[in-house]
């Protein structure tokens, strides 16, 4: 067998149809093997644009993929490869590399920065497993290797591929890894002893549900784990969306000071909450505004689970998850849910929370939302949808209008919602132009309220935070995207509703007051040192 072609279909046979990036001198030959494979090259308008795209379309297909030349390529998807490292998401990043035959240090090939191998060490420190495939020998085990420790780890990987190494022969030198997560059964025996123990004791148990529910495939067992012992859940800011908002046992989002009022006061005022999946970041948190009591903590994690102050090794969320469900002793409760999502009276709404209500009204099974940082992110923590993909924790501008390309294509069935501001639509929004080019109908919704107001609202000075004004329905129409300005509730609500009854790209720009902004972010920059 042959090096790309093996690897390639490696990756299509685990779900990856798609390959996002842009060719170059260096990759010719990579990119000829990914022609005649069965996955489908996608060419994005600037590599970032391709590791966010291969971002969203792991966290919807279990596996994504990036592909950039050698240098001026590769190393411009590493901040979306260390987002997903962050983030828990699944990619594989591969990159050409120059001709082993021609790598005489002394010459200076272009892309080079320092040594053949600098890219190759930045990118350990952004993955969880990196190969450079240079010996035929042990190319076989070095893909398996990295593909199987990113499936396992649910992070990126990184496989660097020189050009003359694309087409060599190489062997079956060995069976597949597989990684089997460590377990210790006694462990997880005390574990859910003790679990079992406290939620009992407990009068009023939470479920705080993190990411690591989606990443893991765990959505379903949650809510049978909801209903089987009738306990209320509020999803973490990541979080959002694994459990479903319109289920009677919702109480919200939590982010400490910065969330929803009632959700706050329900996790933070249970004496046993059950944090599965989710991770106390400053995000996560409302910048460590929670109050959650140490000893009215159990935190289970992928490969961890600490109760209160004890730490169990080796037994992880999978595991306790199954254990609950199957646990006869422990009681079902009783509690009366008063949740109601903030949502006020439209002469005194901001037009952003206008703007969230609208989608909220969504057929929340047709759509999956994309949602950038700055007040879309604050804001769609107000937003009732089923599927939302966003960059809660590594927060790096630029996701959504790619992340839309991605999901696209990962759930055909489903039509992506961007949201993004004016600052990072500047940054990547020239992908409307390869939403068009491959058919993803996406709705692009663009928040212009001038600049970096988040950052305003977080202390900033607004002199740093203005940005130069863009015609942004000029420049969707001059890519052949059909583009609208709205100013108003009513004028947002029209052309949502055409955008979605129409075939092809729209995008909708929203002009909004500098000082308009989300209920979280106004409570978030309460809290914020001037």
């Amino acid at each position: 067998m042959r090096l790309a072609p093996y690897l390639f279909q490696r990756l299509f046979d685990l779900g990856a149809a798609h390959a996002f990036g842009i060719p170059g001198d260096v990759i010719l030959p990579l990119y000829e093997a990914l022609e005649e494979s069965p996955i489908r090259p996608i060419l994005t308008t600037h590599e970032p644009s391709a590791g966010f795209a291969a971002d969203a379309y792991a966290r919807l297909k279990g596996i994504g993929v990036a592909v950039g030349t050698y240098g001026a390529g590769a190393l411009n998807m590493v901040n979306p490869a260390a987002q997903a490292y962050a983030e828990k998401s699944p990619v594989v990043v591969i990159s050409g590399a120059p001709d082993i035959a021609d790598r005489n240090p002394d010459l200076l090939i272009h892309h080079k920065v320092r040594t053949f191998d600098t890219q190759l060490r930045i990118y350990e420190q952004a993955t969880v497993a990196s190969a450079a495939l240079e010996d035929p020998a042990t190319a076989y085990r070095e893909i398996n290797r990295v593909i199987e420790t990113v499936r396992h780890e649910k992070r990126p990987g990184y496989l660097e591929i020189p050009r003359d190494m694309v087409w060599a022969e190489i062997a079956e030198t060995a069976a597949r890894p597989h990684f089997a997560p460590r377990r210790d059964a006694g462990a997880l025996v005390e574990a859910m002893q003790d679990i079992t123990a406290r939620v009992n004791r407990s009068r009023n148990p939470v479920i705080l549900a993190g990411v690591e529910i989606m990443r893991l495939g765990l959505r379903d067992q949650l809510i049978r784990l909801a209903e089987c012992y009738n306990l209320p859940v509020a999803t973490s800011f990541m979080g959002k969306a694994v459990f479903p908002e319109h289920h009677p046992n919702f109480i919200g989002t939590y982010m400490g000071a910065a969330g929803h009022p009632y959700s706050r006061l329900v996790v933070e005022g249970s004496d046993c909450l059950l944090m599965l999946g989710a991770w106390l970041t400053d995000t996560e948190t409302g910048l460590f505004t929670s109050a959650i009591p140490r000893g009215t903590l159990i935190q289970v994690l992928a490969n961890e689970v600490t109760v209160s102050r004890h730490r169990y090794d080796q037994v992880g969320l999978v595991e306790v998850m199954d254990a609950l469900l199957e646990r006869a002793e422990i009681k079902p409760r009783e509690f009366r849910n008063e949740y109601v999502p903030e949502r006020t009276e439209p002469q005194d709404r901001s037009l952003i929370s206008a703007v969230f209500l609208e989608l909220s009204r969504l057929d929340d099974r047709r759509y999956v939302f994309t949602v950038d940082v700055g007040d879309c992110l604050f804001g769609s923590v107000e937003l009732n949808a089923e599927n939302i993909l966003n960059p809660g924790y590594y927060a790096s501008m630029g996701f959504g209008v790619p992340a839309a390309l991605g999901a696209g294509l990962a759930a055909p069935d489903r039509r992506p919602v961007a949201l993004v501001g004016d600052g990072g639509f500047q940054m990547t929004g020239m992908e409307l132009g390869t939403l068009v080019r491959y058919g993803v109908d996406a709705v692009v919704v663009v928040l212009n309220n001038g600049g970096y107001r988040s950052l305003e609202a977080l202390g900033a000075a607004r002199k740093i935070c203005d940005i130069y004004p863009w015609d942004y329905v000029a420049v969707a129409r001059a890519i052949r995207v059909t583009g609208v300005r709205v100013r108003t509730a009513e004028e947002f609500g029209f052309a949502l509703q055409k955008a979605c009854d129409r075939q092809g790209v729209s995008l909708i720009e929203v002009v909004l007051d500098p000082g308009d902004m989300s209920p979280t972010l106004r409570r978030l920059s309460r809290r914020t040192p001037s």
